[in-house]
């Protein structure tokens, strides 16, 4: 399960896989923000939440993108059709990676 937070953090929707959380994140932040509409926040206020049975962790805008240009499922700045679920092994390693990456930054370590 997961919660995509888009450029209000009060906006929350609910996606039941990686792939339908992309759509929605693709259509509230990365669409918007392309267009030019950026708060100065929105790396930290646009977010993908994995929510797991024992943890949950956060995906960033700028990670998410990153991951989903790799992945094949953005090219071109649009969402690759068919979008295929990335496998979980992915997943997680594009989570942990993005949340050592934003522990890193927000201690400041070098």
């Amino acid at each position: 399960m997961y919660n995509v937070i888009g450029l209000e953090e009060t906006d929350v929707m609910c996606a039941e896989s990686f792939t339908e959380a992309l759509k929605i994140f693709h259509e509230r932040c990365i669409e918007p923000i392309s267009r030019g509409q950026k708060p100065r926040n929105a790396e930290t206020t646009c977010y993908i939440e994995a929510i797991g049975e024992t943890a949950t962790t956060r995906m960033h805008y700028p990670f998410v993108f990153e991951f989903a240009v790799k992945a094949g499922l953005i090219k071109d700045g649009k969402l690759a059709e068919p979008l295929i679920e990335p496998p979980t092994t992915e997943l997680i390693a594009a989570f942990s990676r993005a949340a050592v990456m934003q522990m890193v930054g927000t201690l400041g370590c070098h």
